[in-house]
């Protein structure tokens, strides 16, 4: 468990949990322990300062693993997010693909053709993408070509098409996208969509059936495999990004993206040109 905590708590980094419900923290026993099914439970928490006094009391209820886990990708959308708009100065936007299913597209849709409609570009960002059936929606919406202007005498108001992006992209990429997101690296490669940035993306695009015994045992099998543009089976065969870049131990964990830093740098330069 978790423990979610609110803004109106006056915590402060190094203070110390001195007892959970009223149990003494003891050094021999793995403080995962003291939190067993207490998910969705008031807790009480004796928190102390550094030195052990000025001691607190709190309650707060313990959330689950999924929903750190989900409270943890929002913070790491947020963060870059924040990151593309600052260091563009507003002139290019972000977004994040998680996997390949109708939630993400129509969040992706909202935002490039909302609060990203004027900006000059868009990082495209598919690292850990974990699959789906969404690769040829993302490609259709990413090639949108420009044919017709609104206006009147004194501004622009509009255009077509009014449903697919026409300005530069720019993806990353990353070793942990799966199925559906490797065969998005593929496209976006082969169709010359924009510029790629990254670690190369492993394999496997395919179509997997999976199966459940009566016994819990999940089982799968790959009925269909795919080709690339070129016929080479994409399967086992890697997609490289045109820029290879890593995030480095000793800088990525000090809070630096650098591969997003390169994606902001292309997409700047791009548009710029």
């Amino acid at each position: 468990m978790i423990i979610k905590e609110k803004a109106a708590f006056d915590i402060e980094q190094g203070m110390v949990i001195q007892s959970i419900d009223g149990v003494p923290i003891s050094l021999d026993k793995d403080v995962a322990s003291y939190l067993n099914h207490k998910e969705g439970k008031f807790l009480l928490l004796d928190i102390s300062d550094a030195e052990g006094t000025d001691t607190k009391q709190i309650t707060v209820k313990p959330i689950s693993l999924s929903e750190e886990s989900s409270l943890l990708y929002k913070r790491f959308v947020r963060i870059n997010r924040k990151e593309v708009e600052e260091k563009s100065n507003g002139q290019l936007g972000y977004v994040h693909i998680p996997g390949m299913s109708d939630e993400p597209y129509r969040s992706i849709y909202e935002d490039m053709m909302g609060k990203y409609f004027d900006s000059k570009g868009v990082v495209v960002d598919t690292r850990f993408n974990s699959g789906g059936d969404l690769v040829a929606d993302l490609a259709t919406f990413f090639t949108g070509t420009h044919f017709i202007t609104y206006a009147t005498e004194d501004k622009i108001v509009g255009g077509e098409p009014t449903s697919r992006w026409t300005k530069p992209t720019v993806s990353l990429f990353n070793e942990s996208m799966y199925s559906d997101g490797h065969c998005y690296a593929c496209g976006y490669t082969d169709l010359n969509i924009g510029t790629t940035i990254g670690m190369p993306v492993p394999g496997t695009c395919s179509f997997a059936g999976w199966e459940m015994l009566p016994d819990g045992t999940v089982w799968g099998t790959v009925p269909i495999s795919a080709k690339d543009k070129s016929g080479e089976w994409m399967e086992n065969n890697q997609t490289e990004p045109a820029i290879r870049i890593k995030n480095m131990p000793g800088i990525i964990d000090k809070g630096r993206d650098q591969q997003l830093e390169k994606a902001i740098e292309v997409l700047l330069k791009e548009t710029s040109e």
